[in-house]
């Protein structure tokens, strides 16, 4: 659809401008449309944006045309605008509506000039030509690097979720880790204390004792995970 309206566009800006009568008004338009492309970008503030991207790409297209037609067609001064033309066609819409508006622009060109084409003009052809693959290639790198960010943001947005949840596990592990790393040592030392006197096997104490090294080494583990975690994080944001 968008295809059919773009193409459209090209049409109209030709048809008008090609009639004598309709060409003297070519500033009038121009600035018709250059006040309709103003007033859809200020009353469509809170509506649909691909829509009025697609509105005013086809405005600006008109407006565009139209100063080149009217100003001496494939010799006018503004010919170079084309070539930024055809670069927002790429970015805005897809890379083959872009190729498609420079057939169709091509066309018309060739159409109006193929008995008077001079060197000036095959080169301005040629140009606009070339561009096009151009404005292609340059709107699919962009629109890949966008997605590329779009996933690395992505990433980074489920690491620091990740983060969230592992400092927020440690905050409420560690001092339950703590807690029984103190009375495993209190529950030892009062043992060692006491001596024989309990008559408490051996193997049980060796155990308690097995215990308390087992929470010493968890506890240590603990506050390195979570000074790796947030050393990574700072790592990330940079």
């Amino acid at each position: 659809m968008h295809t059919v309206f773009l193409s459209l566009s090209i049409l109209f800006s030709w048809l008008w401008s090609s009639q004598p009568g309709l060409n003297l008004y070519n500033l009038q338009l121009t600035g018709v449309l250059t006040l309709v492309y103003f007033a859809s970008k200020f009353f469509s503030r809170s509506s649909d944006q691909k829509t009025f991207n697609f509105t005013s790409t086809l405005i600006l297209t008109t407006i565009c045309l139209l100063l080149i037609f009217s100003t001496g067609g494939i010799s006018s001064p503004l010919f170079f605008l084309l070539n930024l033309l055809f670069f927002a066609l790429a970015l805005l819409f897809e890379p083959i509506q872009a190729v498609i508006a420079s057939s169709l622009i091509v066309s018309i060109f060739l159409l109006q000039n193929y008995s008077q084409l001079d060197t000036f003009k095959i080169i301005n052809l040629i140009s606009l030509i070339l561009m096009t693959p151009v404005a292609v290639i340059f709107s699919r790198n962009y629109l890949e690097i966008l997605q590329t960010k779009g996933r690395i943001k992505i990433l980074e947005e489920a690491l620091e979720e990740t983060e969230v949840d592992s400092l927020l596990w440690i905050s409420k592990t560690k001092p339950s880790i703590a807690s029984v790393l103190n009375s495993t040592t209190d529950l030892v030392m009062y043992f060692n204390s006491k001596g024989r006197n309990l008559l408490l096997p051996t193997p049980i104490l060796d155990k308690l004792k097995a215990i308390q090294q087992d929470m010493i080494a968890l506890y240590t583990s603990t506050s390195s995970l979570e000074k790796t975690i947030e050393a990574e994080a700072d790592k990330v944001k940079l």
